[in-house]
């Protein structure tokens, strides 16, 4: 799987210097809060590596759904923990964009969460609508020009809201986004017609493509996905260039101890290199990726000015 973004060779280095442990941590349950809606592939990973921590841990380790609001409902929960590292948050790109679509999200991503370790990646895959006349990127593209007022797009937060404007402006159409609080029900959406497009995770877009419920146009990198290899690149689908991955990984608190987080980072770490978690996340259309905390937090800067100036050049206003 390719990925545009320049940290990954880092994010694959041994996690060197994590071994530190955290005396007594943890001695009670730990809570792992996703900002999305139950069933997704981000909340099944986390599901699979909370059972994982529980067994190393010999503790509870909860996952705790609080979807809304371009991820800030979850995410500002998490902030306003204590900073003990008993509550984990699962972060992907919104939550370096919050400030992009809600003008007070009652906390400052920046100042009040830090991170801690990359957990997956994975592909995004360009689908319509099975009654929509186009079978490529291009001819999505010429649609949306020639149809300004008929083409919808399905986003599930801000990462594919984002991700969509930046597709759409290097194509150059417009299209109207319409928020759903999951990625689940913005399928749902895209298979009934209410929206007739979507940038979904391969993931949970793959069973809805083998169905024939949705058509795929292309998967958002140079080459094919092995999870999907009857899907076209961008390359071959006349998006030639346009390119985005997603990911998430775990932060929590600002102001929890540097023993702590090397420690969740180290043993998350341990668990991703399980040849059976391994082949779950795969399962699930992920790629088990280990970080640092500083490569993660390399990461996190990196996509966050990328999506803010997309933001920018696209006029995309917060609430």
């Amino acid at each position: 799987m390719k990925n545009f973004v320049p940290h990954l060779a880092a994010a694959l280095l041994p996690m060197a210097g994590l071994s530190a442990h955290a005396a007594g941590y943890p001695d009670k349950p730990v809570t792992i809060v996703v900002p999305f809606a139950p069933g997704g592939s981000s909340d099944s990973a986390t599901r699979t590596l909370a059972e994982q921590l529980s067994q190393k841990w010999k503790k509870p380790v909860v996952v705790e759904n609080k979807p809304g609001a371009y991820g800030s409902i979850g995410a500002g929960h998490a902030a306003r923990a204590a900073a003990d590292g008993y509550t984990i948050l699962l972060a992907s790109v919104s939550v370096g964009t919050i400030n992009l679509f809600l003008k007070n999200p009652g906390f400052d991503p920046v100042k009040d969460l830090t991170p801690v370790t990359l957990v997956a990646r994975g592909d995004y895959v360009l689908a319509v609508n099975k009654m929509l006349p186009v079978n490529n990127m291009k001819e999505l593209a010429e649609y949306a020009r020639a149809h300004p007022d008929k083409v919808n797009h399905g986003a599930f937060g801000s990462g594919s809201m984002l991700a969509f404007e930046q597709f759409s402006e290097s194509m150059n159409f417009k299209a109207q986004n319409v928020n759903y609080r999951g990625e689940a029900m913005s399928l749902n959406a895209l298979m009934a017609g209410d929206v007739q497009v979507m940038l979904a995770t391969l993931s949970a877009a793959r069973p809805f493509i083998e169905a024939g419920r949705v058509r795929p146009l292309a998967i958002l990198a140079r080459e094919r996905s092995p999870i999907a290899p009857g899907v076209p690149s961008a390359d071959e689908s006349g998006g030639r260039g346009f390119y985005v991955d997603f990911w998430f990984g775990f932060m929590v608190p600002n102001g929890t101890p540097d023993a702590v987080r090397k420690q969740i980072a180290a043993d998350t770490a341990d668990i991703l290199k399980k040849d059976n978690v391994r082949k779950k996340l795969y399962s699930l259309g992920l790629v088990a990726t280990s970080s640092t905390p500083d490569e993660f937090g390399k990461l996190i800067q990196f996509e966050s000015t990328r999506w803010i100036e997309t933001a920018r050049r696209t006029g995309l206003q917060a609430e």
